[in-house]
C-alpha cells in the first residue's frame, strides 16, 4: 500500500517540504492542489497544511502524490527536474485520515492526436 504525501514544491524546482503522510489505497499521481477545502481533510490536518501553504504561497505550490516510501517520492521529484531535495526529514504521519479524493489524479492521462486527413 502506498502512502499519500502532502508536500510543498518550490516554484523554481530547487527544493520541497513534506507536510504530512498517511496510508492511501490507490495510486495518486502528482496533483497540484488549488482548493484545499474541496479535499475534506480533518480540521487539524487542514489547519496545518493551510497555514504552511499560506506562509509559503509566493515560493511554493501545494501537491499531493502517492509513493511507497519517501525515497521513491524524492526519486520521482528528481526525475521531474527538482534539485536540492532533503535526504530525510520529519514527516507528520496522520492516523485514519478522511480525504475526498475525487479531485486527485488517480489515472495517468495522456492525449492522443488523431491523424490529420489534410496531408
Amino acid at each position: 500500500m502506498d502512502n499519500l504525501y502532502i508536500y510543498l514544491a518550490r516554484l523554481d524546482r530547487k527544493g520541497m517540504k513534506v507536510l504530512a503522510s498517511f496510508p492511501h489505497g490507490s495510486t495518486v499521481y502528482p496533483t497540484r492542489v488549488r482548493d484545499l477545502n474541496r479535499l475534506g481533510l480533518n480540521r487539524e490536518l487542514f489547519q496545518n497544511v493551510a497555514s504552511e501553504a499560506q506562509q509559503n504561497k509566493m515560493t511554493h505550490e501545494l501537491y499531493f502524490e502517492s509513493a511507497p516510501s519517501l525515497e521513491r517520492l524524492l526519486a520521482s521529484l528528481r526525475e521531474r527536474g527538482y534539485t536540492h531535495l532533503p535526504m530525510n526529514q520529519f514527516i507528520a504521519n496522520v492516523a485514519n485520515p478522511r480525504i475526498n479524493d475525487t479531485d486527485l489524479l488517480t489515472k495517468n492521462s495522456t492525449m492522443i492526436q488523431r491523424a490529420s486527413s489534410r496531408r
